[in-house]
């Protein structure tokens, strides 16, 4: 995307503002220096809709620091309401990109991270050369069929 005229509706539909703005193929990534001020985020679901197709990640790191100690090395929501959606409860693919943003700010290539949402979740990532690994544990709420 040429410019950055999407920095101002961003802006905007976010309170309290990130410290960095951030966009990739799935989502404009907003970076917070504290995990209370990812947890505070109140989105303005309207102003982010006009964002789309690209949904809106915000992350910061973990409240108690990284590493020994703490239970999750960074934190994330994620908005989608120009897809259908107001916040994801746990979303595996954006943290293909989140995994390697904060591998590099931390200096390491295994992360958990915590997915702050109501129902929240716990994300397994590791970093490779070649590829992000991402894992967790689910809860089945669906079985069938789909024929095409």
């Amino acid at each position: 995307m040429p410019g950055c005229w999407w920095r101002f509706p961003l802006l905007e539909g976010l309170s309290p503002a990130p410290s960095t703005c951030l966009v990739n193929q799935q989502a404009y990534v907003a970076v917070y220096e504290t995990e209370a001020e990812v947890r505070a985020v109140r989105p303005d679901l309207q102003r982010l809709k006009t964002l789309g197709p690209l949904d809106v990640v915000v992350t910061g790191p973990a409240a108690a620091g990284a590493g020994a100690g703490a239970s999750h090395d960074f934190v994330s929501r994620y908005f989608w309401p120009a897809n259908g959606g107001d916040e994801d409860p746990v979303t595996g693919s954006i943290h293909a990109a989140l995994a390697p943003y904060w591998a590099a700010r931390l200096g390491r290539n295994e992360l958990v991270a915590h997915q702050a949402s109501r129902r929240s979740g716990t994300l397994f990532c590791e970093v490779t050369a070649s590829s992000v690994e991402v894992a967790g544990h689910c809860v089945r709420y669906l079985c069938g069929t789909i024929t095409l």
